[in-house]
């Protein structure tokens, strides 16, 4: 069993992270604290292995919370919390995850998943595990972006621009990475500096080199490839 204290100072938020917990047959709550100072206090004295911890506190924040138990073994946290913006913040703490309120069952158990495989050492999935969402910055504000959000991605030197239903989002990284991180057969990559989602190509147009032109449902027109890729395989 995974041991789990809650940091969460709202009694309905409270609530509704044990209707979670309690879903994941593997995880005991040790103890819940809505305060910073009685947080610090109670996890120093009942050891978990996994700390779910809101942001904003009567008496401080959750990564204060962290501060106070720096010197104890290992104790991974997952934020939870009604706040986008800190999401970069958490993850330069190496919390495990970052899930924003309102948080569905399937979204904690991924996050629990993580943790899992953290404290075990080893992945428990049986096959190729690909990123379902990306971390990216806007106007100085962090959003976790659904992988199933995005349309496309094109390359731009080192920079991958996503284009998404939530908008147009620039992350640092490359056309080979990103070919790693997404699943094959949601996304293809349709020649080197671009990617396409599948199942958002509405139609494709034969070039007189033998190579594809994509349109997308968004109206957008992507060119492919021969050397990258071929529909149908």
């Amino acid at each position: 069993m995974i041991r789990v204290f809650v940091v969460e100072d709202e009694p309905p938020a409270l609530r509704k992270v044990k209707r979670l917990l309690e879903a994941e047959r593997d995880l005991i709550l040790c103890g819940s604290a809505g305060s910073c100072a009685e947080a610090i206090a109670a996890i120093r004295r009942t050891q978990p292995e996994l700390l779910l911890l809101d942001i904003l506190l009567p008496d401080g924040s959750g990564f204060e919370v962290l501060q106070g138990i720096g010197d104890l073994p290992k104790i991974l946290p997952i934020f939870l919390t009604a706040l986008e913006a800190h999401a970069l913040e958490a993850f330069e703490v190496a919390a495990i995850d970052y899930l924003v309120k309102p948080v569905a069952q399937e979204r904690f158990s991924q996050a629990i998943q993580r943790a899992r495989e953290r404290l075990w050492g080893f992945t428990l999935a049986s096959g190729p595990t690909y990123t379902r969402r990306f971390l990216v910055e806007r106007l100085r504000l962090a959003y976790m972006l659904p992988v199933d959000s995005i349309e496309w991605i094109g390359a731009d030197r080192n920079y991958a621009r996503l284009f998404s239903s939530k908008g147009e989002f620039v992350l640092r990284t490359t056309m080979d990475r990103l070919q790693q991180q997404l699943d094959p057969a949601v996304f293809a990559r349709v020649s080197r500096s671009s990617m396409v989602r599948l199942d958002a190509i509405e139609e494709l147009r034969v070039r007189a080199d033998g190579s594809y032109l994509a349109r997308l449902k968004s109206g957008t027109h992507v060119a492919c490839s021969k050397t990258y890729w071929e529909p149908g395989q």
